[in-house]
């Protein structure tokens, strides 16, 4: 029954109904009293865009906490973003042909026309001043997902691209848009546009009271998420700049309005972070906003600057103004699920830290306390959902994040429920995180479920302090774990850890890494009890992997190295062709070392007790390089890139003549005998040494037999 009324009263009437005898508008009256008496039951979050639910599938019948409808694939236009809401339906599609700007906005085709009441010749629907936007991609893949979860991409060139829709809460509101944009302008209408959007005509009524006024939210000039306002005669309308340079980053945009009689109460958000805050005293301050909101583009944009190029992620829109605490719920869901650093001091999380904001979950638990050291690269999984119970404050989000990592581009760990690092968040067969989210009484919140971590901002070079038993050295940096359920829920425990090493210089000292968990807490990693893992793999670019791990609330972990000392290589050189080469590796015995020569098939050899073996290549020719590609010591290995060269001299060229022109001599006669080719020489006579080597290149004999 509700249902229906909300169909009769929001849903415009035709024009022939709207524009006839009193009876109509009379009987409506008791209907939107009745309407106003059930919605008075609870404040609630009725519009709501995510990009990983609802793209051109219809959400219609099912659970606000199921995943599906899953999204098509990566690329797909998006003609229709559904609200995943469906019981008060409120779908974003695209802007409709001209000929039917008068038509139903819930009709077929679908049009801009206002619901009742309008009369005395002021405009009955929307005629955007600018031009007709295109519609928006769907993207899901590594580049552009934020923390493995899709988003909705909007190019803001030309004509640009938008969706709108037509919204019931239009009164006190509070808006959340997770975004990846820059800003450009300085106005309401010159503002890159988020949500909302500004018109050329704004809408009038018979009645002032009835008028409605726009709302802009956008981008603008330094990145900054500002508000505008703008109405009929409104001599340029009313617009703040938030001062917080976004850098284009993911963030977390909320704003609220709070309505009185002739004023209106605007605060903005960004990533938890206070920014405007102010009232603005106007005769129609307290009116209704505007019936639609677009998202890309505003009504009447001719300048493509004025158009959103960026990301928009998720969307949620509530009839109410929140408080902090009901904010800070719906913040935390959103940073958790894309790996935002939320904070409440004067910089972004991303920079300053967390400062003293805690996280909070569904029922208001704290999930993240903050911690006045490991306060940088917040990031978590975890399963948790806000219950909708007829007649209490319904915020409705949901979260299953079975895989993350902080968007800080100094992140460098990712945890997932299964060693999959590459399948992004909506992959439905990495393991749930236990946590019902069926079958409680009434009134009783769902349970939840989080792993969180966060780090001290620490260099992620080695360090030779604070040092457990058997590791020779460890990253500085450190990380603290937050573990946090409800009674009776199953810890989250065989988890994967993937850490991103390529900027660090641990990996100098060979790949024999362990996962350090310090589990008393204190981050001392030289006393109490250090839980020691083993590193899964290494790949190429430089990430560890370490499965299997179970984290306890407060730990606190980091990475160690046990270092094998590098090999040095002598050897005998120069040597001459045909003489054999004979390397001498030296080193920590028993270390078995992997080689080659000449860049030929890799064999080993194992130091011996002595500190050191021999590699005896025989008889070489040439010059000859031996490479030492490895060395393990039977636990741990480490990558070796030592090349060391022999020399190899060629055999001299030797010559020999004698005094004798015709080398013949009668027996006594005395005979010289001059060498020539080389640079030392040693003479023999029938094979017989008669002159030791020298550099005496002449042998003068008068014994010679004949014959000899």
């Amino acid at each position: 029954m509700v249902r229906f009324l909300l169909l009769l009263v929001f849903n415009p009437f035709p024009k022939s109904i709207s524009q006839t005898s009193a009876w109509v508008k009379i009987a409506v009256l008791p209907l939107f009293v009745f309407l106003m008496g059930a919605q008075a039951f609870g404040q609630q979050i009725d519009t709501w865009f995510r990009a990983g639910k609802g793209i051109n599938l219809a959400t219609n019948g099912i659970p606000l906490y199921s995943p599906n409808p899953l999204p098509p694939a990566d690329g797909t236009i998006v003609n229709t973003w559904f609200d995943v809401v469906y019981f008060s339906e409120q779908n974003a599609i695209p802007n409709p042909a001209p000929a039917d700007y008068s038509q139903n906005p819930f009709g077929v085709p679908p049009g801009f026309d206002y619901p009742f009441p309008n009369s005395g010749g002021f405009a009955t629907f929307l005629t955007p001043g600018g031009s007709i936007p295109g519609t928006p991609t769907f993207r899901r893949n590594p580049t552009s997902n934020i923390n493995f979860n899709p988003v909705i991409e909007f190019d803001g060139s030309g004509d640009g691209q938008a969706l709108h829709f037509r919204s019931n809460s239009r009164g006190e509101v509070t808006v959340f848009v997770v975004f990846k944009a820059l800003g450009a302008g300085n106005s309401a209408e010159t503002q890159r546009l988020l949500f909302g959007g500004d018109v050329d005509v704004h809408h009038r009524s018979f009645n002032i009271s009835n008028w409605t006024t726009n709302l802009s939210l956008g981008i603008a000039n330094d990145n900054h998420f500002s508000v505008g306002r703008t109405w009929h005669n409104d001599g340029g309308g009313f617009y703040e700049e938030g001062s917080i340079d976004l850098n284009g980053e993911p963030t977390i945009g909320a704003f609220s309005r709070a309505s009185a009689l002739g004023s209106e109460t605007l605060s903005t958000f960004v990533n938890g972070i206070a920014e405007i805050s102010t009232i603005r005293n106007h005769i129609l301050a307290g009116n209704d906003l505007f019936f639609f909101n677009r998202l890309g583009k505003h009504f009447n944009s001719n300048d493509s600057n004025r158009n959103l190029t960026g990301d928009i992620a998720e969307v949620l829109l509530a009839d109410f103004a929140m408080n902090n605490n009901e904010r800070q719920r719906v913040e935390s869901y959103l940073a958790i699920k894309y790996g935002i650093t939320l904070s409440n001091g004067a910089q972004l999380g991303s920079i300053g830290g967390n400062g003293t904001y805690n996280y909070l979950a569904a029922d208001g638990t704290i999930i993240w306390s903050f911690d006045p050291i490991y306060q940088f690269d917040i990031a978590g999984i975890g399963k948790d959902r806000y219950r909708d119970v007829f007649g209490t404050t319904s915020l409705r989000y949901n979260i299953d994040q079975r895989i993350s990592k902080s968007i800080n581009s100094d992140a460098i760990v990712t945890i997932s429920t299964n060693t999959d690092f590459v399948q992004d968040n909506l992959d439905l067969t990495r393991p749930e995180i236990d946590a019902q989210i069926t079958s409680k009484p009434a009134g009783v919140p769902y349970d939840h479920n989080y792993l969180i971590w966060a780090n001290d901002n620490g260099s992620i070079n080695e360090i030779l302090a604070e040092l457990p038993t058997g590791i020779t050295s460890r990253l500085e940096r450190e990380w603290r774990v937050q573990a946090i359920r409800s009674i009776g829920v199953d810890q989250i425990t065989g988890v994967s850890v993937r850490v991103n090493l390529s900027g660090s210089d641990i990996l100098n000292n060979g790949n024999c890494l362990k996962l350090l968990i310090d589990t008393d807490g204190n981050g001392d990693f030289s006393d109490g009890p250090i839980t020691i893992i083993d590193a899964t793999s290494i790949d190429v670019l430089n990430n560890v992997y370490f499965d299997g791990v179970d984290f306890e609330h407060q730990d606190v972990f980091t990475i160690g190295s046990i270092n094998i000392d590098e090999p040095t290589v002598s050897f005998n050189t120069p040597i001459c062709s045909g003489e054999n080469a004979v390397f001498t590796i030296s080193g920590n015995a028993d270390n078995e070392v992997s080689y080659n020569i000449n860049g030929a098939t890799t064999t080993t050899a194992t130091i011996g007790a002595g500190g050191t073996v021999d590699v005896t290549v025989n008889a070489v020719t040439s010059n000859t390089t031996i490479n030492l590609t490895n060395i393990s010591d039977g636990i741990c290995d480490r990558t070796l890139t030592i090349s060391e060269i022999v020399t190899v001299n060629a055999l001299p060229t030797a010559a020999l003549g004698s005094s004798d022109a015709n080398d013949t001599i009668c027996a006594g006669d005395s005979v010289t005998f001059t060498a020539t080719g080389g640079d030392e020489y040693e003479f023999y006579v029938d094979g017989t040494s008669v002159q030791a080597q020298s550099t005496t290149a002449t042998y003068t004999t008068t014994t010679l037999a004949d014959g000899q």
